[in-house]
């Protein structure tokens, strides 16, 4: 069975083309900047909050359509001024790193809601949960935020076996 990193993929394929922008809002290991760069895409935005993940992961990828930034999430909208096409998040923390560093309900929030702005009609956005106590609570909210949205349609897609990760795959109107 595909990992739901490799189906956040999958769902994100049909929207990605030679001028496609995309946004890794949780660049960690680079793993979806690479993705979005074998695409041959125009331009990927990503953002790292943790100072030494950002280094080790710029340091690997080196490519002029690659705009790294070493900040949290929730301020996307300050760098990236154009629409975008897609964007990919992986909740939780940066494995091979501190794992008391995850992403957080608050700054999370907003993030998304920055991003769904900046999608362009028809845009998708690929959110993979993990659970760790933290990330309960997050993917709990987001999806209520989700849910209220009348501009936006979602998917789901879950195993049956508890506590694993889980990806909601947002498209919008």
């Amino acid at each position: 069975m595909k990992s739901m990193v490799d189906l956040s993929h999958q769902f994100l394929l049909p929207v990605l083309h030679k001028q496609a922008i995309c946004i890794d809002a949780t660049m960690g290991n680079g793993k979806d900047t690479l993705f979005f760069l074998k695409q041959n895409v125009h331009t990927v935005y990503a953002f790292e909050i943790q100072k030494e993940v950002y280094t080790n992961t710029v340091s690997k990828i080196e490519n002029r359509r690659f705009k790294p930034y070493c900040i949290g999430h929730e301020r996307m909208d300050e760098y990236v001024h154009k629409e975008v096409d897609a964007i990919v998040f992986n909740f939780g923390y940066c494995p091979g790193f501190d794992s008391s560093i995850t992403t957080t309900l608050k700054t999370s929030l907003v993030a998304v809601e920055k991003a769904i702005s900046l999608l362009k009609q028809k845009g998708r956005l690929a959110l993979v949960f993990y659970p760790h106590e933290e990330g309960l609570k997050e993917a709990k909210e987001i999806e209520n935020q989700l849910r209220i949205r009348k501009d936006i349609n979602c998917i789901k897609i879950e195993t049956f076996k508890e506590n694993s990760p889980y990806l909601i795959g947002v498209e919008k109107e």
